[in-house]
């Protein structure tokens, strides 16, 4: 037996009569190891604790579309035959039309690199690409993105230019940034003339945004709240003049009567209308069935004194 195996087997018979001692042995490795691991996390702590968490760039395809405020006008009506012909007057218009209205997103250069493109999902329309057209670069397919806008972009309608404008932004973008645009068509301008009714004068309504009109509305009845207030407030200081008590009267609900009385302006310069608007809806309007009691004269001071109160 050699010297190896011998010491070998005189470990192997300490350890038999002595368990303990093999944790003597390994113990030494054992920590070898954890120190080495505990390193190894510290070291690498920034990076197992940084998140790498991609910017998120904001959907603008969900964002609903809300109208924007534009005032009633009268359209005129269009030539579309001859405004499909790129003159220089009409290339001249829409160049300042893009460079006022257009060049924020789509870029001076056309390229939808504008300062007001970051972000935007999806990207402005890079005019000078022959790719990922939504409508097409015809002139009548630009006309129509102009008209209606692009659903679930950033790019809105524009309504509020007529059909000259419209035309003539269609043409500068044309003529500037599409590489070879192909020429509109007889059908194609038929098409559009027929669609948008561009040959016929056009009265376009007014529109107002539901947040602004909500903000008018909430105004309207804050400052007829506050007239009704000052209306009453002026008939009770007149509480010692005998209209005044008879006002008191003939009335069950004053501020519902004087609402009644300030939503319209037809009686102040009618007494019999005056007297109708009363009537007419006893009990409903803030006036109580006492007013079919009062005479001629009564009738007569109540509105006098009532107009003169709301004058």
């Amino acid at each position: 037996m050699s010297n190896l195996e011998q010491f070998i087997k005189e470990k192997r018979e300490q350890i038999r009569k002595d368990p303990g001692k093999i944790f003597g042995l390994v113990y030494p490795y054992l920590l070898i190891i954890g120190v080495g691991v505990g390193l190894l996390y510290v070291n690498k702590m920034n990076f197992i604790g940084r998140q790498e968490v991609p910017i998120a760039v904001p959907d603008t395809s969900n964002v609903p579309e809300e109208i924007t405020i534009q005032e009633s006008r009268l359209v005129p009506a269009a030539d579309v035959m001859l405004l499909s012909q790129p003159s220089d007057s009409l290339v001249q218009i829409g160049k300042k039309i893009f460079q006022t209205t257009c060049v924020s997103c789509h870029g001076a250069e056309g390229r939808g690199d504008g300062p007001a493109s970051t972000g935007l999902n999806p990207s402005p329309r890079n005019f000078t690409s022959k790719e990922g057209w939504v409508n097409g670069p015809k002139l009548t397919s630009i006309y129509q993105t102009l008209q209606e806008g692009i659903k679930g972009s950033a790019m809105v309608a524009y309504e509020q230019f007529s059909p000259i404008e419209k035309f003539a932004l269609a043409h500068y973008i044309r003529t500037t940034f599409v590489p070879n645009p192909p020429p509109p068509t007889k059908d194609d301008l038929t098409m559009l003339d027929q669609l948008y009714n561009l040959s016929q004068k056009r009265f376009i309504p007014a529109q107002i945004p539901i947040a602004d009109a909500e903000k008018l509305i909430i105004g309207e009845n804050q400052n007829k709240l506050s007239k009704v207030k000052d209306i009453i407030a002026r008939i009770g200081n007149d509480r010692n003049s005998a209209v005044s008590r008879l006002f008191n009267e003939i009335t069950g609900n004053k501020e519902h009567a004087v609402t009644v009385l300030l939503n319209s302006d037809n009686w102040i310069n009618n007494e019999q209308e005056f007297i109708n608007i009363i009537v007419d809806n006893v009990n409903q309007d803030g006036f109580n069935g006492r007013v079919f009691n009062l005479s001629d004269s009564e009738w007569n001071e109540l509105f006098n004194y009532m107009k003169s109160i709301f004058a």
